[in-house]
Formats: C-alpha cells, structure tokens, sequence
C-alpha cells in the first residue's frame, strides 16, 4: 500500500514538474507589449521588404517563362513526359502570375498599398501559391506544387521576417483550399490518386512550423533590441536633463558669487542648502545607476535576519515623515504586530518599502491617503502598498518594472525611472514576487511577498 502511494505521489510530482515546465514555456512565447514607435518601424519595415520581395517574385518567375518559352521551341528532356495542355496551362499561369505581382507592386507604391501593407503581403503569397489551385480547380484537377509553395514560404521568411501570423495565414490559405475545395468537389490529381499524401502533408507542416518559429524569433529579437534602444535614448535625456539642472543651479550661484568684487564673500545659509541639495541629488541618481548596473551584473547582495514587518513599516515612515508631511499625506500602517516575522535584509526591505512609498507621494498630488498592510499566505507574507491617487493604465503596469520606466508625469518628477526596478530585484532576491494593480482614477496598489522565518532545527 506504501508503495503505491508512493508511486502516486511520484506521478503528481512529475505532472506538476511538466506543468511548470509548459507554463514557463508559454511565458517565454508570450509577446512582449509593443509601443507606437516599434509599430511604426515593423510597418516601415514590412513596406520595405515587401518592395523586394516582389522584385525577386518577378525576376524568379522571369527566369521560369524564359524555361517554358525555350521548351515550347526545345524540348527539354525532363519535361518530356508533361501533357502537352499542362504546359499551355502553365504558360497561360506564368503570365497571369506576373500580371498580378505588377499590380501588387503598383499598389504598394499608391496610398492604399502603404496603409495596407497585409493585403500587398497575401496578393504576393497567394499569386504564386493559390492562384494555381484555383484555376487548376477549373481544370478539374487538383496541383499539389510542393516546389512552389516551400520556395515562396521560404522567402516569406527570409525577406519578410515580421508578423509570424501573417505568415501563418498565408501558408493555412493554400493549404485549407487545396484540401477543403478538392475534397468536396471530389477530384484526384491527374495519375487518379488522392489528394492526400502523409509524407507530404507531414512536410509541409514542418516547413511551416519552422519558417513562422524562425520569423517569431527573428522579430521577438528586433522588437528587444528596438525597445533596448528606446528606452537608452529616454534614459539619457533623463540623465541630461536631471544631472544637468543641479549642476546648472549650482554653476549659476557660484558665478554670481564670484562677479562680486570683495576677495571674502559672504554666504547665506539658504545658498549653502540649495548647493548642498543639489549635491545630493547628483549623488543619488549617480549611486542609483551605479546599484542598477551592480544588480543586474552581480544579483543583489543579501544580509537575511528575523524582522517584524510592523516594526520595520514605523521606522520607514519616521525616516519618510517630514516629506509626508510637506505634501499633507494621510499614513496608515495595518500591518499587525502578530505577523510572524520574514526573513529579510532590513537595509534593502527599507529601500522597497520607501521607494514605494515615495513614489506614490511624488506621482500623486497632496493629501492621498497611503496604507501599508500584511497578510500571510502560505509560507508568504505579503505586503501591499495601497494610494487613492490618480492611478495608471494597463499598459503604464506592464511596464513599471522595467528598467529606466517612468510614469506620465517623469517630467515633473526627478529620477531616472530605476526605484521600482531595484525593488523588483530586491524582492526577487528574497525569493518573492512583485507586481501592481491599478487603473485610471482608482488609485494604484503595489504587492509584494516575502518568505516567513523559519527557525533550524
């Protein structure tokens, strides 16, 4: 009996691990969210290539009408078994192809083709690929070209290698009307087999399934590397703009000291206070960088101890008190004394709980109401940060993670957009998850969790 529940067990563990394996599988094949500027590009892009594409379409179907045309008048000796109608028929198919690849490559240069780059996409595909099923459906005979279709999948895939769901539909067009329209008209191929044939379809499938894999990757990488790029120019108008302004202040007082004639001058405290805070402000968006980078090269560095998250929550909010105050903060700490305590760094914990913290007071006007909570789930405590201020959108939560993000109102706001990236690692670095609920109006709510202590035995 203790053997077969142990062999049960063994089952349950495994389906959880494949589960997990699966799950982790669609979480990599899960697009990334796409901005307006990499939409923008990928249409440029496609409008491009689809230009070219076109061009080798027209130049490869040049060189077969050159075959024809030397077959009509010398024999070749590999088309010799060939009905002599089928090669009328591809005569007359090769000229008809051509005239439409023209018109999809007039189109593209007109007001229509550059606004409907998918329509120009499918006229190239399906001139080559379903143009021939349909007329050989007139003839009563279906024409599998298995030589046609790879080629023009492929070079879909080469030349053209965005919107993998375009690709898809192209491929699932030829592929659905040669077996749908055949199989219910009832037709066979010219030798009087069917339609059907596994090796081929087996083949077919795998080409395309590699073709929209390679196009899949192939754009997943250039949407990355595009946003990479975006979010490196935002990140260094930030730092232009946000190490320059102190500096710029202090350049400033300090010259208007020196136009003064007296060898000694006299400073106000005030003046003192203005240079020192700008200092500071240097320093921290310097030292912020420099945590960032250190994060992502070496991990986060942890010094893990017992903490009572309630008592952790009143000194941050000591620490934090004169800057509630200035901007009238109502502050609720719900966090319950009975909490068994975390296993935490107290110095990066108070990071997460301040830059949150913070962050709620600097993107929200006066007067919001920010309260603190903990609750256990599990072998987890979580902790949430709840504000009643202005809230985000959806697309503002996907990205509020991410390095250098920053909020709709960055320009107002000091800093370089790195606060709840460090969190996001810190917290990670626990062992826990991240992440924030809100939307506009409602106010914004960031959760995280954290192991609970555990005494060794």
């Amino acid at each position: 009996m203790a053997s077969e529940e142990r062999k049960w067990i063994l089952i349950r563990r495994m389906k959880e691990a494949l589960a997990s394996k699966v799950q982790a599988i669609f979480i990599q094949l899960k697009p990334a969210s796409e901005s307006a500027e990499y939409k923008l590009w990928r249409h440029r892009f496609l409008l491009e290539r689809l230009h070219l594409g076109l061009w080798v379409a027209l130049i490869c179907l040049f060189t077969f009408i050159i075959r024809d045309l030397y077959n009509a008048v010398f024999p070749l000796k590999e088309l010799q078994n060939i009905p002599h109608e089928l090669k009328d028929f591809w005569i007359v198919l090769d000229i008809t192809i051509t005239l439409l690849l023209l018109t999809c490559l007039f189109l593209l240069r007109t007001q229509f083709g550059r606004r409907y780059p998918i329509a120009i996409f499918l006229g190239l595909s399906w001139s080559i690929t379903l143009l021939p099923q349909v007329l050989a459906t007139f003839r009563g005979s279906p024409l599998p070209d298995l030589l046609a279709w790879t080629m023009v999948f492929l070079v879909q895939a080469t030349l053209i290698p965005v919107r993998w769901r375009l690709h898809l539909l192209s491929q699932l067009g030829v592929l659905v009307y040669y077996v749908g329209v055949n199989l219910a008209l009832g037709l066979t191929t010219m030798q009087g087999k069917p339609i059907y044939n596994v090796t081929i379809f087996l083949y077919l499938f795998w080409f395309c399934f590699v073709c929209d894999l390679a196009v899949y990757l192939y754009e997943r990488l250039q949407r990355e590397e595009f946003e990479s790029r975006r979010e490196l120019r935002a990140f260094l108008h930030a730092v232009s703009h946000d190490l320059r302004n102190p500096v710029t202040g202090m350049s400033m007082v300090l010259q208007n000291l020196l136009n003064k004639s007296d060898d000694r001058i006299t400073v106000r405290r005030s003046i003192l206070e203005r240079m020192l805070q700008g200092s500071d402000r240097q320093l921290n968006l310097i030292n912020s960088l420099l945590e960032a980078h250190s994060s992502e090269v070496q991990g986060i560095v942890l010094h893990c101890e017992p903490l009572h998250l309630s008592s952790m929550v009143q000194a941050v909010y000591s620490d934090l008190a004169p800057i509630l105050n200035k901007n009238q903060v109502n502050f609720s700490n719900l966090v319950s004394e009975d909490l068994p305590p975390v296993n935490a760094d107290s110095t990066q914990l108070w990071r997460v709980f301040g830059n949150l913290i913070t962050n709620a007071v600097t993107h929200n006007p006066p007067e919001i109401t920010i309260t603190i909570n903990a609750v256990v789930e599990g072998k987890m405590i979580r902790c949430s940060v709840r504000d009643n201020g202005v809230g985000m959108s959806q697309e503002q939560c996907r990205r509020m993670f991410q390095l250098y993000a920053r909020g709709s109102r960055s320009r107002y706001v000091p800093g370089l957009g790195l606060g709840l990236y460090l969190c996001r690692q810190i917290i990670n670095a626990h062992g826990g998850q991240i992440d924030v609920n809100s939307s506009v109006g409602s106010g914004t709510m960031f959760w995280f969790t954290l192991p609970i202590f555990e005494k060794k035995r």
